[in-house]
C-alpha cells in the first residue's frame, strides 16, 4: 500500500500553503486519477509522494519492499545518442520496444523524435523494471490516438498500482476506480469516474445551495421578529399620557415590557445561533471567458501549401497539399512523428521544405502557440515574461491571466516554478494578447485543466480569423475542425 497523512507543501511564502493535512492512499492494483486545475498541487504531491520534494509535513508509507515509478509531465528528455542508446539494452526495456512501436525508432537519433515518441520510450524505460506503483503526471500530453488507446488498456490491466493526473475525461472514466480532486489546498474523494465525479459534485453543490438559502432566510425571518418585538416592548414601556395615567398601571406595564425584551432577546440568541452553524455559502467557480486580440484579415486564402515535403533519416511527408480558407479552422492530424510540428515550424520559417512552396499573404499576420511549454523566460515573472508595453497591456494580462486561474501574487512568481499547466496559461495569455489572424496552436490542449481548455475552445470558435492547430484530443477536433488534413 501507498500512504500518505498530514502533507502540507508551501512553494511560495508570499501567497501561502498550497495544501494542508492531506491524507490518502492508494491499494495495490487500484487505479486512481489525480484531477483539479492547473496550480493545484498535483504534480507536487506526485513529487512528495516519491521523495522527489519533502514534504513540511506528513508521513509518507509504504508496505515492505515496494517499487515507486514516476513519470512527470514535463520530461521533455534529451541525448545526443540514439534512442537505443538512451533506453539502454535490459531485458526489461526490450519488452516494451514493441509493445511501443518503438522498433523501427531505435537507431533514430534521439532529438529527433517527436514528443508522442519520446513519451513512449520514457514510458518503456518507466515499466522496464516492472514498480509495484505507476505515478503519472498527465501521461496522455503528446500521445496520438493508437497510443492513448493502448495506454488505456494497459492501465485497466496493469498490476500495478496507478495515481495518475490526467484531463482526459473519457480514459479516467475508462480506467479509475475512484477520483481525488485536489482544489483550492484540499482533497475530496470521488467513487467512479469523470462523470460520477461531476454529477456527484452537482448534487452536493444544489444541497449546500438549498440548505444555505434555508438557514439564511430562516435567519432573516428570526432578525424581522426579534426587531417587532423589541417595538412592541418599547411602545408597552412608554409612560403614560396625562389622560390614561394610573399609578397602579405602571408596574404593569414596565413587566409587560419586560417579558416582551425577554422574548426578544431569546429570539437574538437563537439567531446567533444559527449564523454561528451557518454553511459557508457553496463555492461556485465563475465562467472562464477568453477573446483574442484578432486583426483583420481581407485576403480569401491567407495560407497555401503546395507540394511539400521533408526528410530527415527518413520521409516524414511528401507532396503535401492544403489551402486554409479566411475564417476556417483546419486540424492537421496524424500519429506521432509525421511531421505536423515540423510542417508548423515550415510555415514559421524555422525549417526549410526540401521542395515546394507556402505561399502566404501580405496582410496575414500569424501567432503561434509551441508544443513545448518552455518558451519563456524561467528566470522572469510572469508579468516580466509577457513583456508588456504599457500599465493598460498589464491591466489587460492580469485580467486574462485571473480569468485562468492566476491572480494576485501569482503573477510575481518566477516562470521557472510555475507548473506546466500554469506556463501553459501565461503562453496562451501571450498568445492572446498578440494581434493575429492566422493562428497556429501546435497540441493546444495539452496540460491545460478542463475549465480552461472549454474556455480556450469557445474563444477559437469565436476568433474571426483563420486556425491551423495539430491535436490528438478527439473531442476538440471534432468540435473545433472544419477541414482536416492527415498526415502519415
Amino acid at each position: 500500500m501507498l500512504q500518505a497523512q498530514g502533507l502540507s507543501y508551501t512553494a511560495d511564502p508570499r501567497v501561502g500553503p498550497l495544501f494542508e493535512n492531506l491524507s490518502l492512499s492508494i491499494l495495490p492494483g487500484e487505479k486512481v486519477a489525480l484531477m483539479g486545475p492547473n496550480g493545484a498541487g498535483k504534480s507536487t504531491l506526485l513529487r512528495i509522494l516519491t521523495g522527489e520534494i519533502e514534504a513540511e509535513s506528513g508521513v509518507i508509507s509504504t508496505t515492505k519492499k515496494t517499487s515507486i515509478a514516476f513519470l512527470p509531465q514535463d520530461f521533455a528528455p534529451h541525448s545526443e545518442g540514439t534512442l537505443e542508446d538512451w533506453l539502454g539494452d535490459s531485458p526489461g526495456v526490450q519488452r516494451w520496444i514493441g509493445r511501443f512501436h518503438l522498433a523501427e525508432k531505435l537507431e533514430q537519433p534521439f532529438d529527433t523524435l517527436s514528443f508522442g515518441e519520446r513519451m513512449r520510450a520514457s514510458l518503456a524505460k518507466l515499466l522496464a523494471d516492472d514498480p509495484d506503483f505507476l505515478l503519472l503526471d498527465e501521461p496522455t500530453n503528446h500521445l496520438d490516438l493508437e497510443a492513448r488507446l493502448w495506454l488505456e488498456e494497459f492501465l485497466i490491466r496493469c498490476r500495478q498500482g496507478v495515481l495518475f493526473v490526467c484531463h482526459d475525461r473519457a480514459m479516467v472514466n475508462a480506467v479509475v476506480s475512484r477520483v481525488l480532486e485536489l482544489n483550492r489546498g484540499r482533497l475530496t474523494e470521488f467513487a467512479g469516474g469523470y462523470d460520477s465525479m461531476i454529477e456527484r459534485k452537482r448534487l452536493d453543490f444544489e444541497r449546500e445551495k438549498a440548505t444555505y438559502e434555508r438557514e439564511k432566510h430562516e435567519a432573516r425571518r428570526l432578525k424581522n421578529a426579534a426587531e417587532q418585538t423589541l417595538q412592541v416592548s418599547e411602545k408597552v414601556a412608554g409612560k403614560p399620557t396625562k389622560r390614561t395615567f394610573d399609578s397602579k398601571a405602571s408596574p404593569f406595564y414596565l413587566a409587560r415590557a419586560k417579558a416582551v425584551a425577554k422574548r426578544a432577546k431569546a429570539i437574538r440568541t437563537r439567531v446567533s445561533h444559527i449564523e454561528d452553524r451557518a454553511i459557508d455559502k457553496p463555492f461556485e467557480a465563475k465562467q472562464v471567458a477568453l477573446e483574442f486580440a484578432a486583426r483583420p484579415l481581407r485576403s480569401s486564402y491567407p495560407l497555401t501549401v503546395r507540394g511539400l515535403a521533408k526528410a530527415y533519416d527518413r520521409d516524414l511527408f511528401e507532396n503535401l497539399n492544403f489551402q486554409i480558407e479566411r475564417g476556417s479552422r483546419v486540424a492537421l492530424v496524424g500519429p506521432n512523428g509525421c511531421g505536423k510540428t515540423t510542417v508548423m515550424k515550415m510555415l514559421l520559417g524555422e525549417e526549410s521544405p526540401d521542395a515546394g512552396n507556402i505561399d502566404m499573404s501580405s496582410d496575414a499576420v500569424l501567432g503561434y502557440l509551441s508544443q513545448s511549454r518552455f518558451t519563456l523566460d524561467p528566470s522572469k515573472d510572469v508579468l516580466e515574461g509577457l513583456d508588456l508595453q504599457n500599465p493598460r497591456e498589464e491591466q489587460v494580462a492580469r485580467n486574462l491571466l485571473g480569468r485562468l486561474m492566476l491572480r494576485g501574487d501569482s503573477v510575481l512568481k518566477p516562470i521557472g516554478v510555475l507548473s506546466v499547466g500554469e506556463r501553459t496559461k501565461v503562453e496562451l495569455v501571450k498568445l492572446l494578447m498578440t494581434p493575429a489572424n492566422v493562428l497556429l496552436l501546435d497540441e493546444p490542449t495539452n496540460h491545460l485543466d478542463i475549465d480552461s481548455l472549454e474556455a480556450l475552445e469557445e474563444a477559437l470558435l469565436e476568433f474571426p480569423g483563420s486556425i491551423l492547430f495539430t491535436s490528438h484530443d478527439r473531442a476538440f477536433v471534432e468540435r473545433m475542425a472544419d477541414e482536416v488534413v492527415e498526415l502519415g
